[in-house]
């Protein structure tokens, strides 16, 4: 009964990663180019490198595992740029992304803004371990597929934006294309059809000792349910405490815990979060960790972030 219930779940779980064009993120509020190629470079005053794992139903045979290794930054005065190399495991599917992130920047007064897009190129396999499951037909045509690997070109775009360095929000549209390399005669559109809404703030309390980082995400992609996620973060002295509150609901629903530290210009962040439902006694719930450096990017016009980071 076991073997059939992971059986199950290793089929669900490559139905899921076909369908998910999106990956799960806690740490968005954090580093907001995983959602919105938007934000690329918009904190002008630094550069940032990211390197993000996540872990998800820890302890599950063929539980999901992402990595993600993604750098923004600005390179001119309204430029920002950003890369991201992305992998995702789940049961026997490898899949491999690799993005580019343009955004272009201008400012009225204390409202900031950014127009940005995104080009990628993704790369789902399945393992050749499959061949040795007596379950399986390896002379399947969709599973040979598979195994040789498919391939993918997507297209995002974004608006992101600020106001007085305080309020942020955003809207990106992924999966504006999706049409197959191998298949010139093969082509689908889903333009508009997928989408996210981002809000957050960040707020000094007790003369700057304290701040609260509220945000809220809502997320439709390709074949997946409608995403709600609710973060209260709050970090101390000078972010040498991190600590928060994590809900989402939709892609079932899961609460967590949030901490982390930064020293000089080196920023940890772990969180823990576990499913409210029956599925929860199957697994150990699910880890995520951010390591960010972030660097200067020199001295520069649009520079206003000294002002806002005493």
């Amino acid at each position: 009964m076991k073997k059939l219930f992971i059986l199950l779940f290793a089929c669900l779980a490559t139905h899921f990663a076909t369908a998910q064009e999106e990956a799960i993120y806690t740490h968005h509020a954090f580093n907001p180019v995983l959602v919105n190629p938007a934000a690329a470079g918009f904190d002008d005053g630094f550069h940032n490198l990211f390197l993000n794992f996540r872990n998800a139903f820890s302890g599950f045979p063929g539980a999901p595992k992402t990595y993600a290794l993604s750098y923004n930054g600005p390179v001119l005065k309204q430029l920002g740029l950003g890369a991201m190399l992305y992998s995702e495991n789940i049961a026997a599917t490898t899949r491999y992304r690799a993005q580019l992130n343009y955004a272009f920047r201008y400012q009225v007064q204390d409202l900031k803004m950014s127009l940005g897009f995104s080009t990628e190129l993704h790369r789902m396999r399945v393992s050749n371990s499959v061949l040795n499951n007596e379950l399986n037909d390896v002379d399947d045509e969709v599973l040979q597929e598979h195994l040789d690997g498919t391939r993918a070109f997507d297209a995002s775009a974004g608006l992101y934006g600020s106001y007085k360095d305080m309020v942020f929000f955003g809207l990106a549209l992924p999966n504006l294309v999706r049409s197959r390399t191998e298949d010139s005669g093969e082509e689908t559109s889903g333009a508009f059809k997928s989408y996210i809404l981002q809000a957050s703030g960040k707020f000094e309390v007790n003369d700057s000792k304290v701040k609260l980082m509220p945000a809220i995400l809502l997320k439709k992609v390709r074949d997946t349910d409608f995403q709600t996620d609710v973060n209260l973060i709050a970090s101390f002295l000078n972010e040498q405490l991190i600590t928060g509150v994590l809900f989402r609901t939709g892609t079932g629903n899961s609460a967590g815990l949030m901490l982390g530290t930064k020293y000089s210009a080196l920023r940890f962040i772990y969180s823990y979060d576990v499913y409210l439902d029956d599925f929860q006694k199957y697994s150990g719930g699910s880890h995520e960790i951010t390591v960010n450096f972030e660097f200067g990017s020199g001295d520069g016009k649009f520079d206003r972030s000294k002002k806002y980071r005493k």
